[in-house]
């Protein structure tokens, strides 16, 4: 299912994949800030969609298996919610304000899946996901200050949304992959692709100038298309073989721990003190829903897990 070159071939080799991808996708977020100086947000994330979809096609044509999905319908509802919304929203976000705030605010996905999957996949939230809810909430509010509204509340609205599209796109993947039939590369694939085609369609629409390209712009742009989004969906696939789910959520707690303090470093991020509290409680957050993941893992006694959808921003 997965080119021979990004399979990974022990827990060991598991663990290290998992550690390089934690850092390639924190990282991520500081390489879009970047490119973003020399680009429209709606031209760079079209660009950068289309040659992730094209990358991913690419691997699939190499394994030689099967090459449609098993639902159109699966398709479109996932690539909707998982590329159109969480992608977009995600490349605004960073466009209008800092690039550590914005990975915070996008990994609320979390919180949104618990959310959405309880009327969804009747999935009931319980335990250590309660007091989590609520201490996201209460940082988001910290965060957005609704209280006063000025400075880069349109961006912390868009991450907002990102995350929500996230959420939404991981219940849409839990819930179709239990169809008889499915493949998750293909799938993967062709979400990504139909889910790029109205991003690829709003600079049209609305118009931006042209990226500026160079040497080091080709490179930031292969780091989010190629390296972040494509490749490491395809990594974070075969170490789902590997690695429980609960352990190989972890790498989700620090990859906007890594955004910030890079983003505090090389642009000088500062936040507000609310902004502070606020993300601190988020953390705590998803601290909780990380242990009460782990801890579930570790009563089922299981040693891989169903395939969900890649951070991909």
């Amino acid at each position: 299912m997965i080119p021979s070159r990004l399979r990974v071939h022990s827990r060991r080799g598991a663990y290290v994949a998992l550690a390089l991808l934690t850092l390639v996708w924190g990282l991520n977020w500081i390489v879009m800030k970047a490119a973003l100086a020399h680009a429209n947000p709606l031209v760079l994330n079209a660009q950068r969609t289309c040659a992730a979809a094209a990358v991913l096609f690419a691997a699939l044509i190499a394994r030689r298996g099967r090459m449609l999905p098993h639902s159109w319908r699966a398709v479109i509802v996932t690539g909707t919610f998982q590329t159109t919304v969480n992608f977009g929203a995600t490349m605004l976000a960073v466009a209008g304000g800092g690039a550590g705030k914005a990975s915070v605010l996008v990994f609320t996905m979390p919180f949104w899946t618990l959310l959405i999957a309880w009327p969804v996949l009747h999935e009931r939230i319980r335990g250590l996901q309660i007091p989590a809810i609520a201490f996201a909430f209460g940082g988001l509010v910290l965060v957005v200050a609704p209280w006063a509204w000025h400075g880069d509340v349109q961006s912390n609205l868009w991450a907002i949304a990102s995350g929500f599209g996230w959420g939404a796109g991981t219940v849409a993947l839990k819930h179709y992959q239990r169809d008889r039939g499915f493949d998750m590369l293909p799938f993967i694939a062709w979400q990504m692709a139909l889910g790029a085609l109205p991003l690829a369609a709003l600079p049209w629409i609305y118009g931006g100038p042209a990226t500026q390209w160079s040497v080091s712009q080709v490179a930031l742009f292969l780091y989010i298309s190629v390296i972040s989004s494509a490749g490491g969906f395809l990594v974070w696939m075969t170490v789902l073989r590997w690695l429980p789910a609960g352990t190989a959520s972890l790498n989700m707690f620090a990859i906007p721990v890594i955004a910030l303090l890079a983003s505090m470093a090389i642009f000088g991020e500062r936040l507000a003190p609310n902004e502070w509290q606020g993300i601190a409680l988020i953390g705590i957050g998803l601290a909780l829903i990380t242990v009460h993941a782990l801890v579930g893992s570790r009563r089922r006694g299981s040693t891989a897990a169903p395939p969900s959808p890649v951070p991909l921003d």
